[in-house]
């Protein structure tokens, strides 16, 4: 166990979570509590710096770091497309949904689908929303333990009882605000680490990265996954799926939303994407090269698609090294986290806990989102060792949102319809759970025709045609 480089590692995340939440939660304080919806909202008073980075760290987990190299285990460096279609994501965030949901007076896309469509498709999304966020926060343990079972030899279990507590801590005790200036922190951080860490390969890899390109180039079977357009297959199945989803999800989600919901104005919103877009756009293609350099050496290959690369990793770093990577993969995977767990808590304690008790106040809502915290976290660490590969996982969940996508813009720009909407809803998750579960994409032969294609055609088509009919 590389006692030394834990030690060092959970200094940094217990000194800057407890000293920054703590210092947050003291200014809330004097600026009059939680009444203002400093907890959810940081109190709507974030600048474009904080909420561009706070957005791009809340979107850039577990995908984009060991998940990235896991897929580049079995895609090599497409899998970096995985990043760089966020990128689209975060145009369509800050310039479109984000501006257009806040003109609403909405805080949570429940109240947003509540005043287009009414309270039954409102209440249903918060619902849906808040389940599928809640499965990506899972997403965020299974990296977090993973991180720290690669420097401690610690079980999964284990790692991720410790993981999901400092995770919580991240978010439990000053809300967003705490969030926002933690991932300006973890930024910096992360970048370095990854520079750092790419650096130190090109000496520590047996023969360099000119070896590894030669290992992969050198049949054909592996050629194609030095490109960063891999092959045809790759681009239809995964590359423009993975764009479409995570665009059309998030665009219309409270993960998304959220961070955008603490600026100050639209104009603090629009300018955010100039730290949102190359913060989370960029960070996939080192983890994406760092995962092929792995699968080129034979050694590594028989720790499996998750593990290979941290073996490596473990194997050719210096300690302090290690510990760098470490401290920045962690700040990642506990930002997506923090926002992933109260994402769904202010769905359920704005929207849901609303209609049983209607006058309850920020902070009677504040303390609800923290108990809902807590049992999402005690959740994500019960089920964290049962997760499928992460990036199949994440867009599997990104297809239940492109329906509300679909939607959200038909009832903006067209007609409105709430049984039409609920009658999509329901049509497209059948169609996607049928597709995507039973066999049917198989069965077929259209392996590459991703569940977020189907999900589009069947939520435009039946969307159009029964807001039509209605």
């Amino acid at each position: 166990m590389n006692w030394g480089v834990l030690i060092a590692v959970l200094i940094y995340e217990v000194v800057s979570i407890v000293g920054i939440g703590a210092f947050m939660a003291y200014k809330n304080r004097k600026k009059g509590g939680e009444e203002s919806g400093s907890f959810a909202f940081a109190g709507g008073g974030l600048p474009a710096s904080l909420v561009g980075i706070t957005l791009a760290l809340t979107l850039l987990g577990s995908a984009h770091n060991w998940g990235t190299c896991q897929n580049a285990a079995s895609m090599g460096v497409i899998a970096a497309w995985f990043g760089i279609a966020c990128v689209i994501m975060m145009v369509v965030i800050t310039q479109i949904t984000g501006p257009w949901i806040r003109r609403t007076g909405a805080k949570t896309i429940g109240d947003f689908l509540n005043k287009v469509f009414g309270k039954v498709p409102g209440t249903m999304i918060s619902c849906v929303n808040a389940a599928l966020s809640i499965a990506m926060v899972c997403l965020e343990v299974e990296t977090i333990a993973i991180t720290l079972s690669f420097l401690t030899g610690w079980s999964y279990m284990i790692s991720a009882i410790v993981g999901g507590i400092l995770a919580m801590l991240y978010v439990l005790l000053a809300g967003m605000k705490e969030i926002a200036w933690l991932n300006l922190l973890n930024a910096i951080l992360m970048y370095a680490a990854l520079i750092v860490v790419f650096i130190c390969l090109c000496f520590k890899l047996p023969g360099g990265w000119d070896q590894v390109e030669a290992t992969m180039t050198a049949s054909a079977d592996t050629s194609w996954m030095t490109s960063i357009f891999g092959n045809k297959a790759l681009i239809i199945g995964f590359a423009i799926p993975s764009a479409l989803g995570a665009t059309m999800f998030h665009g219309m989600a409270q993960t998304g939303y959220q961070p955008v919901a603490t600026a100050k104005n639209n104009h603090e919103v629009k300018k955010s994407l100039w730290f949102a877009g190359p913060i989370n756009g960029l960070f996939c293609i080192i983890p994406a090269l760092i995962g092929v350099a792995a699968f080129s050496i034979l050694a590594y290959r028989n720790a499996g698609s998750m593990m290979m690369t941290p073996a490596m990793l473990l194997e050719l770093l210096p300690k302090p090294v290690i510990a760098l990577l470490a401290a920045g993969f962690l700040g990642v995977d506990l930002s997506s986290f923090a926002v992933m767990a109260l994402a769904p808590a202010t769905l359920i304690s704005h929207d849901m806990y609303t209609l049983y008790k209607p006058k309850a106040t920020e902070k009677q809502k504040s303390t609800l989102s923290r108990v809902i915290i807590v049992i999402i976290g005690v959740i994500s660490i019960a089920i964290c060792n049962f997760q499928p590969a992460v990036v199949d996982m994440v867009n599997w969940c990104f297809s239940f949102g492109i329906p509300v996508f679909i939607m959200g813009v038909i009832g903006l720009w067209w007609k409105r319809s709430a049984k039409a909407s609920v009658i999509t809803f329901i049509a497209t998750w059948i169609v996607v759970c049928i597709w995507s579960t039973f066999g049917l994409q198989n069965a077929l032969g259209w392996a590459n025709f991703h569940v977020n294609y189907i999900s589009l055609i069947v939520a435009v088509i039946v969307g159009m045609i029964t807001t039509a009919a209605l």
